[in-house]
Parts: structure tokens; sequence; C-alpha cells
């Protein structure tokens, strides 16, 4: 699957190890793609209110300082009525999470560590069956 449309997808997680994951993941799929990165979630936030044309968003659910759940209610919340989808990043999927994650306005999950088939089907169906 791999694409030359350009996307921008806003990735947050407080791990370096896992935004380089995804850096890598995402470029392998979506060459062009412009992938930009925040290590909390008020960074996320921030980032998000100044250029909210992202195609995606990925979201770490445990975050120092706003929490993912957070986070992502201020981005939903931001983005009004354009539909932007937010795929919380998890080691854990539990079911609290899955509802807990409906709630605050999370589309989908993606289990933590970032494996590429995952994030490939994440991109098929939030990017590329629009």
């Amino acid at each position: 699957m791999k694409s030359q449309k350009p996307i921008r997808i806003l990735a947050v997680d407080d791990n370096l190890v896992n935004l380089f994951l995804i850096r890598t993941i995402i470029s392998k799929l979506c060459p062009k793609a412009e992938i930009i990165t925040a290590e909390d979630g008020e960074e996320g936030i921030e980032i998000f209110r100044k250029s909210a044309n992202f195609d995606l968003v990925l979201m770490d659910i445990q975050l120092p300082g706003i929490n993912g759940y957070e986070a992502s209610k201020m981005i939903k919340k931001i983005a009004q009525n354009r539909p932007i989808p937010i795929v919380a990043l998890s080691a854990n999927k539990m079911e609290d999470m899955l509802s807990k994650g409906k709630l605050a306005g999370i589309d989908d999950f993606l289990s933590k560590p970032i494996l590429f088939e995952p994030t490939q089907k994440i991109l098929k169906k939030y990017i590329f069956n629009k």
C-alpha cells in the first residue's frame, strides 16, 4: 500500500522510541506523509490548535500532564464539525479503555509496540478509504 498521497499526521507520545517507530512505519507506507510529533498532551493540543489540517491523530493514552483521553476531547472540540480520526496508542486494550476512549472521541486503537500491519490497516481505514 505505498501511497503517494500527501497526508498529515499528528503523533503524540512521550516515548521517543514509539515516535521513531511511528515515523519509520508511516514513511514506508506513505513516503509523502508529513508526520508532526508532540511529546505530551498539552503540546499535541497546541500543535493541533495552530494547524488543524491533519488527516489523522495518533494519541498515546498515558501521557504526562494532560492524558490522551483529555487531549483527544480537546482536539475534537477544536476540530468542531470537521471529522478528525483519533487513534489511541496503548500497550493495554482493556474494555474499560475502549468505552472511555469512545467517550473522549477516540475512533480506534493501535496496540503498542507499533507494528507495520496494524498501522497499515489504520491508514487504509481512516485515510485511503475516504
